[in-house]
């Protein structure tokens, strides 16, 4: 499938001639000096007479609000909107978007979208009617149940705007099978700790505005963060409370520019580093005894476990200066409880990323920050109505009577898991905790577990073992697909929807943390245009499969408005109030701290012997219930002669798991920022220090190769030293099987084989390797 037309322009041609002017217009003047931010400067747009919508970004599905203006059904502007939850420091304050979030408008109109339905017929994909997809779809679903069974079906759907693609999968199709992008592929050790720990996977996200003292620990919230709100809070922080800004990181990232502190600490041993500062505040006495005695469970595993473990112990395994491993704990101690710590996938996507995670968070019990004013907030997310319990409706066969609810039916109960059910799985200590691993997916492909997928924007491809997964999607039985793009998932599949954008569809978000500590929040907007082309928002692409399987009596609803207002009910709104306003959010409830204190049980658990799926887990897995320190190698790749360089991937603000990279201002603005703007190159950029790429003749711009024990692929070398000597990175997203139209730029996950953390199976990006070229 080419994006090339008859006249044999590229896509990358049509926009930067046609798309130019639009795209100049959202993007004037929104860059101030923090990267990824923008503004919301209204006089810099030239679009004040056009009308005005809203909508709440869904690029990383974090919903920073967005105000459009709308010009004959076409998108000419997008800005924030002020004191928007995500988008915002809070009330007061500008409310912008990233240039993922202005990219929307590139997206939407973007002529190389997906612009119709496809089926495929005699082993190529042919344009079909919205009727002949769905009632294909339907066709081969029931024979895929007929000959494999709907159990063996893959629901890959965590990607949609709205919530039914599980009723569908789950309720009415009958599949025990599911992969959702937290656990299974984002930060399962971080996510999964947290909550065995006490503190939810709010063990990510502490209360910035608040706090005296900042660990981004692995982390670059001034480029890739969930919402902006992150990093205006921190800036805010800083501005207000004076706050120290600490950044634990192999690479010099933005975060780390702006820090008072950059620990360039050696990849993998961060888990090291947490005990040693553990040992030094427990030592020196400034633990929070109180919190620690009265609050707390297995604190004296914890102790034990920390009382050799010295800086200078650390600092042979980190690099970290001893001193300073004793000065960064007493600043953090010293500043409890307004003392937070941030962590996501830069300790959870490694091998040994569950014991760092359980020590790094450990340290908030330690010094009592656990939900209290700068701390480690308890956020609470909004309660919202199930709309298949509130809904009312009037049945076409029962005259004029009203019904309230919906009777679903649960036809995935009774259905285990392959990871449960089945012997083949018997060595991977995760199946006690999860039931079912991205890495694994392949395996269970080749053994007839799983046979088909419903792929909904996710792209596999991009998380784990890439030349598995294509083996695996050719090996499928049955692949439905739903995205705005060609990719190496849509190019694969039986029937590809095409799926409208999120500025052309009705959304409602809630969520948890944000810029208002004390406050629950909603935000929501109607479609600011009309579905481009021949498209259709995913709820209609789920409600017509249904309704093609017979299943329409259980979606009542005349549209996805109707069944937003039906979830808005918990919060006596509707989707028209929320967006008839001046923005599109409302707080919708107060909270306060230390909610700890309502609960009977411990408020942390340092040990986790209380946990039995871990406690199975972890004896299989050969660690113990406590924090401890696990070397690199433990689980995963070891350096060596040969593959003597550790590769780690990382984010970019441009793009959003591997989705994006169709979208050719989004490639410019990218390259513009490796400052190889200039070079006929879109992919991703391979980063390394001088002292690995002197001796290998390599310079910046040069096209080299990356190779590992499994695999290998080339890509453009950007030589600097804000890396560690002996750690490479590049962006994934990019390369085979991505939506840039020419694959340009490599695959990192090509590099990838079965690595796993062994108690959640989350995929362990890190990979040795060797890179040669140059001259």
């Amino acid at each position: 499938m080419s994006s090339e037309d008859g006249n044999g322009l590229t896509r990358r041609n049509l926009l930067k001639t046609g798309a130019a002017a639009a795209g100049a217009a959202a993007l004037g003047g929104c860059l101030d000096d923090v990267p990824g931010l923008g503004t919301t400067d209204r006089s810099a747009t030239p679009v004040a007479n056009a009308e005005t919508a809203f909508g709440n970004c869904w690029m990383c599905c974090h919903n920073c609000a967005q105000e459009v203006k709308v010009n004959d059904d076409t998108v000419v502007g997008i800005t924030g909107v002020d004191g928007n939850p995500r988008g915002s420091a809070g009330p007061g304050t500008n409310g912008t978007l990233c240039p993922k979030g202005l990219a929307q408008l590139d997206k939407t109109h973007d002529p190389d979208r997906i612009k119709q339905p496809y089926i495929r017929e005699d082993g190529e994909l042919r344009e079909a009617t919205w009727d002949e997809a769905f009632e294909y779809t339907a066709e081969r679903l029931r024979e895929f149940d007929d000959e494999h069974g709907a159990e063996t079906f893959l629901d890959a759907g965590s990607w949609a705007e709205t919530p039914i693609f599980r009723t569908i999968w789950r309720d009415l199709y009958g599949t025990p099978e599911r992969i959702g992008r937290g656990v299974h592929v984002c930060a399962g050790p971080t996510f999964v700790t947290g909550g065995m720990m006490g503190v939810g996977s709010n063990n990510r996200i502490p209360d910035y505005q608040n706090a005296e003292y900042l660990i981004m620990w692995g982390r670059n919230p001034l480029e890739a963060f969930a919402g902006q709100f992150e990093a205006k809070g921190i800036l805010k922080a800083i501005e207000e409370n004076d706050a120290t800004l600490v950044t634990i990181d192999p690479q010099y990232t933005e975060t780390a520019e702006k820090s008072d502190e950059w620990l360039p600490i050696e990849p993998r041993t961060d888990g090291a580093l947490a005990l040693a500062m553990a040992h030094v505040i427990i030592q020196e006495g400034r633990l929070d005894l109180e919190f620690v005695q009265e609050h707390t469970h297995g604190f004296e595993a914890y102790r034990e476990a920390v009382a050799d473990k010295t800086p200078e112990w650390a600092e042979e395994i980190t690099g970290i200066d001893a001193d300073k491993i004793r000065e960064i704990a007493r600043g953090f101690a010293e500043a409890a409880p307004a003392a937070g710590i941030s962590i996501w996938t830069g300790t959870a996507q490694v091998s040994n990323g569950w014991k760092a995670s359980q020590n790094i968070t450990a340290l908030n019990g330690l010094v009592g920050n656990i939900d209290r004013p700068g701390g480690l907030r308890l956020w609470k997310g909004t309660p919202t109505a199930d709309p298949f319990e509130v809904c009312e409706w009037t049945p076409d066969d029962k005259g004029t009577d009203v019904t309230i609810g919906v009777d679903l039916p649960n036809n995935a109960a009774g259905k285990e898991p392959a990871l449960h059910k089945y012997e083949e799985y018997g060595e991977y200590p995760f199946r006690h905790i999860e039931g079912i691993a991205h890495n694994l997916v392949p395996e269970m492909v080749e053994n007839g577990h799983i046979n088909g997928i419903y792929c909904h924007h996710d792209m596999p491809l991009k998380d784990g073992n890439a030349e598995a997964w294509l083996d695996a999607l050719d090996e499928m039985d049955l692949v439905i697909a739903v995205d705005a793009y060609w990719n190496g998932v849509t190019r694969n599949a039986d029937v590809v929807f095409a799926d409208a954008t999120q500025l052309e569809k009705d959304t409602m978000g809630t969520g948890s943390w944000s810029a208002y500590p004390e406050h629950q929040w909603v935000v929501g907007g109607k479609a600011a245009v009309e579905p481009q082309f021949n498209t259709k928002p995913d709820w209609e692409i789920l409600t017509g499969i249904a309704e093609a399987m017979g299943w329409g009596e259980y979606f009542p609803w005349d549209d996805h408005e109707e069944f937003i207002d039906d979830q808005l009910q918990a919060v006596d709104l509707t989707l028209d109030e929320l967006d008839s306003g001046e923005k599109n959010y409302e707080l919708v409830g107060e909270y306060g701290y230390e909610q700890w204190r309502d609960e009977d049980g411990p408020a942390f658990s340092f040990d986790l012997d209380q946990v039995p799926p871990f406690v199975q887990a972890a004896e299989e897995a050969g660690m113990d219930t406590a924090p401890e320190w696990q070397p690199p190698g433990t689980y995963g790749d070891e350096l060596d002669e040969e593959y003597p360089l550790e590769f780690y991937d990382i984010r970019s603000v441009f793009f959003s798991h591997g989705s994006d990279q169709g979208i050719d201002r989004c490639l410019d603005q990218f390259a513009r920022k490796n400052e190889l703007e200039d070079e006929d190159y879109r992919g991703n950029y391979l980063h390394l220090n001088p002292a690995d790429a002197e001796p290998r003749g390599i310079e910046t711009g040069d096209m080299v190769t990356i190779e590992s024990e499994t695999g290998e692929g080339e890509l453009m070398a950007h030589v600097t030293e804000t890396i560690k000597p002996g750690f490479v990175t590049a962006e994934y997203g990019f390369g085979e099987g991505s939506a840039q139209e020419d694959y340009e730029g490599m695959n990192t996950m090509k590099l990838h084989a079965k690595q796993m953390d062994p108690i959640t199976g989350q995929p362990d990006r890190h990979v040795a390797v060797d890179v040669t070229g140059g001259d």
